[in-house]
C-alpha cells in the first residue's frame, strides 16, 4: 500500500509475542509427537519414537529446528500467521501493510532457527531479528484492519 505507515500502537506487545512463542512451541511439540505416533502405528517395523528418544543434544536441535522451520513456513505462508496468532488475534504483515510473500516468510522461518534468536526481542523497542531482516511486523489484527480502513478513507 503506497505511503501506508504502520502505527506503533497496533504492534503486538512483547508479552503477546512471548505468549505466541510459548504456544507455538507447545503446538510444535504436540504435532511432532502425534505425527511420530501415527507413523509408528502405520509402520510398525521401526519405532520413530525410539529413534526420537535416542537423539543426542545436537541431533535433537537439528530435528527441532527442522520441525520449527516447517511449522512456521507452512502456517505463516498459507494462513499469514502461526496457530498461536489465531489465539492472540495477531497477524504478520510487511512494513507497507501488505501480506508477506513466500520469500518474506522463508526469511522469517530461516532466521528463527538461529540459536537464541528469540532473545533478540529483548533489545528494547527494536523488533526481533526474524522481523527486522524480513521487513515484517506482527500486529494486532483488529487494530490493523481499523487502521487500514481509516487510511483508505483518508485517500478517498
Amino acid at each position: 500500500m503506497k505511503d501506508f505507515v504502520i502505527p506503533k500502537y497496533i504492534y503486538a506487545t512483547k508479552n503477546t509475542r512471548a505468549i505466541n512463542f510459548i504456544i507455538d512451541i507447545i503446538i510444535i511439540k504436540l504435532l511432532t509427537s502425534v505425527v511420530l505416533i501415527i507413523i509408528d502405528n502405520i509402520k510398525q517395523e521401526y519405532s520413530l519414537m525410539s529413534w526420537y528418544d535416542s537423539l543426542d543434544v545436537y541431533e535433537l536441535y537439528l530435528f527441532s529446528s527442522a520441525t520449527m522451520f516447517v511449522y512456521y513456513f507452512l502456517t505463516e505462508n498459507f494462513l499469514s500467521r502461526s496457530l498461536s496468532k489465531f489465539i492472540t488475534n495477531t497477524i504478520v504483515i510487511k512494513d507497507d501493510g501488505t501480506k508477506p510473500n513466500t520469500i518474506d516468510i522463508l526469511a522469517r522461518s530461516v532466521l528463527r532457527i538461529i540459536p537464541f534468536e528469540y532473545f533478540t526481542f529483548l533489545r528494547g523497542r527494536k523488533p526481533g531479528m526474524h522481523d527486522e531482516y524480513s521487513n515484517t511486523f506482527v500486529v494486532q489484527k483488529n487494530k490493523f484492519k481499523k487502521s487500514i480502513k481509516e487510511f483508505n478513507e483518508m485517500l478517498n
